[in-house]
C-alpha cells in the first residue's frame, strides 16, 4: 500500500536507500525495477547496488553520472564511466553546486564541459576553490554569480568575483538583507551597489534589525510590507523600530501575527475585556504594543479588528 500510494517502484526505492538485500529478495519475488534504479543508487553513492543491478542487466539513464556528481560520489562515476555511461552537461554544474572539486577535475579529464551555471552554482554555496579552478579552465559565470553569493553571505567569494570583473545586479543587496549578511551589504555598498525597496522588507521578514538600521542610514525605504513581514515571524523589536521611523503596516500585519503567533509565549500577552490569553491576544500584543495606549482585540473578529480603549 505504501509504495502504491507514493507511486514508487519497490526495487527503485531499495536502490535509493542502498539495500542490496531487499533488492535480492524482491527479485526472487518477481519484482522488476526501472531504469531509475541505477540512477537512484548513483545519486546516493551505493556502488555495490549499482554493481548488482548491472549484473542483473539493468541500465541507468544519462542522469546516472550527473546524479553521482551532485553528491560527489567519485568512485561511482568512475565505475559508470568504465561501463560506458555518459553524463550530460549538468554533471560539472552539479558537482560545482556542492563543491566536489575532485569530481570536477575527473570529469574535465574525461572531456566533460559544464555550462555558465557552474560558477554560479559554486558561488551560491561559497566554494571558492571550485570557482578558482573553473576560472582557470576558462569558465565564465553569469550576472547572477555575485547575487547568488550574497544570498548566502560568502564575502570572500564576492571579493574574488569582483576582482575578476564580475558585476551583480540590483538583487545582490536585497539577497544579503534577506539572510542578514550585514558585512556583505557593507562591502557591496562600498562597491556602489544599490538594492531595491525589497531590501528592508526582506530584512524585516527575518528579523535582521541591524541590517534595517544600516539600510535606513543609507537612505533605503521599505514598503508597507515591512511591518507585515516582521509581524509574520513575530519580530517585535523590528516592528517597534519601523514604527518609530513612521512605517505603517496593513490589516495583514495583525492577521499575520495571529496566524503565526508563538503559542509558547502566550503567557507574556495580556488582553482585556475578556478576550483572554490566546493566540489572538499574543498577536495583538505583538502589533499594538509599539503603538502605545490600551488596545484589545475584538474576539468576534479575530484579529481583524483592534479597538482602542477610551
Amino acid at each position: 500500500m505504501f509504495f502504491k500510494r507514493n507511486n514508487w517502484n519497490k526495487i527503485d526505492f531499495a536502490a535509493k536507500i542502498g539495500r542490496n538485500d531487499l533488492i535480492k529478495l524482491l527479485v526472487q519475488l518477481g519484482e522488476k525495477g526501472t531504469d531509475v534504479a541505477i540512477d537512484n543508487a548513483a545519486k546516493n553513492g551505493h556502488l555495490e547496488v549499482i554493481k548488482y543491478l548491472h549484473e542483473l542487466g539493468y541500465k541507468g539513464t544519462e542522469y546516472a553520472i550527473d546524479n553521482a556528481a551532485l553528491n560527489g560520489h567519485l568512485e561511482v562515476i568512475k565505475y559508470l564511466h568504465e561501463l560506458g555511461y555518459k553524463g550530460i552537461e549538468y554533471a560539472i554544474d552539479n558537482a560545482a553546486l556542492n563543491g566536489h572539486l575532485e569530481v570536477i577535475k575527473y570529469l574535465h579529464e574525461l572531456g566533460y564541459k559544464g555550462t555558465e551555471y557552474a560558477i554560479d552554482n559554486a558561488a551560491l554555496n561559497g566554494h571558492l576553490e571550485v570557482i578558482k579552478y573553473l576560472h582557470e579552465l576558462g569558465y565564465k559565470g553569469t550576472e547572477y554569480a555575485i547575487d547568488n553569493t550574497a544570498l548566502n553571505g560568502h564575502l570572500e567569494v564576492i571579493k574574488y568575483l569582483h576582482e575578476l570583473g564580475y558585476k551583480g545586479i540590483e538583487y545582490a543587496i536585497d539577497n544579503a538583507a534577506y539572510y542578514g549578511h550585514l558585512e556583505v551589504i557593507k562591502y557591496l555598498h562600498e562597491l556602489g551597489y544599490k538594492g531595491t525597496e525589497d531590501a528592508i522588507d526582506n530584512a524585516a521578514l527575518n528579523g535582521h534589525l541591524e541590517v534595517i538600521k544600516y539600510l535606513h542610514e543609507l537612505g533605503y525605504k521599505g514598503t508597507e510590507d515591512a511591518i507585515d513581514n516582521a509581524a509574520l515571524n513575530g519580530h517585535l523589536e523590528v516592528i517597534k523600530y519601523l514604527h518609530e521611523l513612521g512605517y505603517k503596516g496593513t490589516e495583514d500585519a495583525i492577521d499575520n501575527a495571529a496566524y503565526y503567533g508563538d503559542l509558547d509565549n502566550c503567557n507574556d500577552s495580556i488582553a482585556t475585556d475578556g478576550v483572554g490569553i490566546n493566540n489572538t491576544a499574543l498577536a495583538c500584543d505583538l502589533l499594538i504594543a509599539p503603538l502605545g495606549g490600551s488596545y484589545y482585540a475584538n474576539p468576534l473578529q479575530g484579529c481583524n479588528e483592534v479597538i482602542k480603549e477610551d
